[in-house]
């Protein structure tokens, strides 16, 4: 790691990960049905996990449209999604012809519960929400308005391996959980995705739409209407790779040593930054719940603060803190044209409206978030501390150097 480009890498790769793939290299690239390492990995997955099925996918755009498409969600039908996200948590909605209705956040991120009683209409079917950045919703606020009204939930844990609320496991409050394992994430197999349900008939339809034949004839229930389809399935395939489920298995092992590290991390890191005018840390729903910590994320209001985010982070890059950014990924939906003017492959909109709202929660954490990585080793020694330790030399450089050029002007 050089000095003067302070990273943290991603995904790091052990010995034992390294002699996990080259097994798998000797053993097959890909399994057509549940055996081997996709056995072996959603088996270790749905039991940390309490779920009675789990099944991989080729990304987690992939689960969440088998997700979405399991519930039997369909053309004109609503989902309350929350407008701050990745654009992949509503994206596979259009596929279905479903209209996604976009509802602001809370100041942490998370969907706001009482936006689905804003939002619910008749043709309400659905709730899909965000643990963003690994902070866990208000699930006790969300799951009441479900049942009050009847919805089914979904759950994007793309960024929350790990994290829990009131200690379970995020993921498993809905009917269906879906995790991302793109080669960012805490659990990275470069490409695929998982789902965990609870549910026979979704773990079926999940199938159908993208584990046809060899998979869905020995696993789906035979005496389903469904069963009938299983050789061709409904025309997709999500089955993903099988090198990278063995870096994902191997790296399973570890979730629960990388979480707490990532937590003392994250503790670390804030205690660092401290107590700034205009600086408020997001974190997850209440104290009974545990931050995954993708990324340990902080808004920056220019109007309070003594600078701006843009400030910051461009005077952290310039004494070499690279791992310091603004995250324009992940945004407020409601600017992109296609929640504007939604289109879909199977469904002509025409009165249908995305957008139903002003958000405020979502633009100002969109316009003002920062982020900043959170290694998962923090022993002597490690690229971790050394990671947390340059954070702190460079972060007191920048502060000052920041406040004596506003004093100045």
């Amino acid at each position: 790691m050089e000095s003067n480009k302070i990273t943290y890498p991603w995904p790091i790769i052990t010995e034992e990960i390294e002699e996990a793939v080259v097994q798998q290299l000797h053993t097959t690239l890909g399994t057509y049905d549940r055996s081997g390492i996709t056995k072996e990995f959603e088996d270790k997955f749905k039991e940390i996990h309490k779920s009675k099925f789990a099944l991989v996918t080729s990304s987690g755009t992939a689960a969440l449209h088998s997700a979405f498409y399991a519930l039997d969600l369909g053309p004109g039908d609503e989902v309350i999604c929350t407008d701050y996200t990745f654009f992949a948590t509503a994206m596979p909605l259009f596929q279905l012809g479903v209209v996604p209705v976009l509802a602001d956040c809370d100041p942490n991120g998370g969907l706001a519960a009482t936006e689905i009683d804003r939002l619910i209409t008749k043709k309400t079917k659905a709730v899909v929400l965000t643990h963003m950045w690994g902070n866990p919703c208000e699930m006790d606020a969300i799951l009441d308005r479900c049942q009050k009204y009847n919805l089914r939930l979904v759950e994007d844990c793309s960024h929350a391996h790990g994290a829990t609320y009131k200690g379970q496991h995020v993921g498993t409050f809905g009917d269906i959980g879906i995790w991302s394992l793109q080669s960012q994430k805490i659990i990275a197999a470069g490409e695929a995705g998982i789902l965990v349900t609870n549910d026979r008939t979704c773990y079926d339809k999940a199938q159908l739409l993208g584990h046809f034949n060899k998979r869905a004839l020995k696993e789906m229930d035979p005496s389903s209407p469904l069963y009938q389809y299983a050789i061709t399935g409904t025309g997709l395939k999500y089955r993903p790779a099988a090198l990278g489920l063995a870096i994902a298995n191997k790296q399973l092992d570890y979730l629960e040593q990388w979480i707490n590290a990532k937590n003392r991390n994250a503790e670390r890191v804030q205690s660092i930054i401290g107590e700034v005018d205009g600086i408020k840390f997001l974190k997850g729903a209440g104290d009974f719940s545990r931050s995954a910590y993708y990324a340990f994320t902080f808004t920056i209001d220019p109007k309070i603060a003594p600078f701006s985010r843009e400030e910051l982070v461009s005077c952290m890059h310039s004494f070499g803190f690279k791992d310091i950014d603004i995250p324009n990924s992940t945004s407020c939906l409601h600017r992109y044209p296609i929640f504007q003017k939604p289109i879909s492959p199977v469904y002509s909109y025409q009165n249908d409206i995305c957008i139903r709202g002003d958000y405020p929660n979502s633009k100002f954490i969109s316009d003002h978030l920062v982020k900043i990585s959170v290694p998962i080793d923090d022993h002597k020694g490690s690229k971790g501390r050394f990671f947390v330790d340059s954070f702190e030399t460079i972060w007191k450089k920048a502060k000052e150097k920041l406040c004596t050029l506003i004093q100045k002007n």
